[in-house]
């Protein structure tokens, strides 16, 4: 047993068990309300994370096409297959096509079953591998690793917050 790669499962799996809890019995306008008119929508959150453990972990730590083209989820969502919520404006969150919440936990869910698989596999050889970063360079595996853990934990908690906002 590999202590890190099961303390790496551990935090993924608690964020999509908390994610699925902040999510449950929204409505389609609650899934798409913004507290201000700066902030993201519980619904672009459940897809960006969604999309960045796919575009990270099959795409740059697997070498694999991401789910959401190989899947065909982009064309389902009308989406564009190649982002990921990067750099969007605020505008482009708000013009995001109404994807039940449903259909986005359906995709994440498609995703997270490659993460297992990968995780299942994974060697310290593979985390050294270095990779280049659109902001940051070169960064490795262990740090895309460690990075995805942030991204979920951040905006796992931005959508129980924005949750919170609406349901006292």
């Amino acid at each position: 047993m590999n202590l890190f790669k099961e303390a790496i499962r551990s935090a993924l799996e608690e964020y999509l068990e908390a994610l699925r809890k902040a999510i449950d019995g929204l409505t389609p306008a609650e899934a798409r309300w913004q507290p201000t008119l700066h902030t993201n929508h519980i619904a672009w959150l459940v897809w960006h994370m969604a999309r960045v453990e796919d575009a990270w972990v099959n795409r740059r730590l697997r070498g694999i096409t991401e789910v959401w083209v190989a899947d065909g989820w982009a064309g389902r969502f009308g989406m564009d297959t190649e982002s990921a919520g990067a750099g969007q404006t605020i505008e482009e969150v708000r013009a995001m096509p109404d994807i039940p919440l449903t259909d986005l936990m359906a995709y994440f869910d498609a995703v997270r079953t490659l993460t297992r698989q990968y995780f299942d596999q994974v060697t310290d050889q593979n985390l050294a591998r270095t990779f280049q970063h659109p902001r940051l360079g070169t960064v490795t595996g262990t740090w895309v690793v460690g990075h995805l853990l942030i991204e979920e934990a951040q905006h796992t908690g931005q959508v129980a917050l924005i949750r919170g906002m609406m349901r006292p």
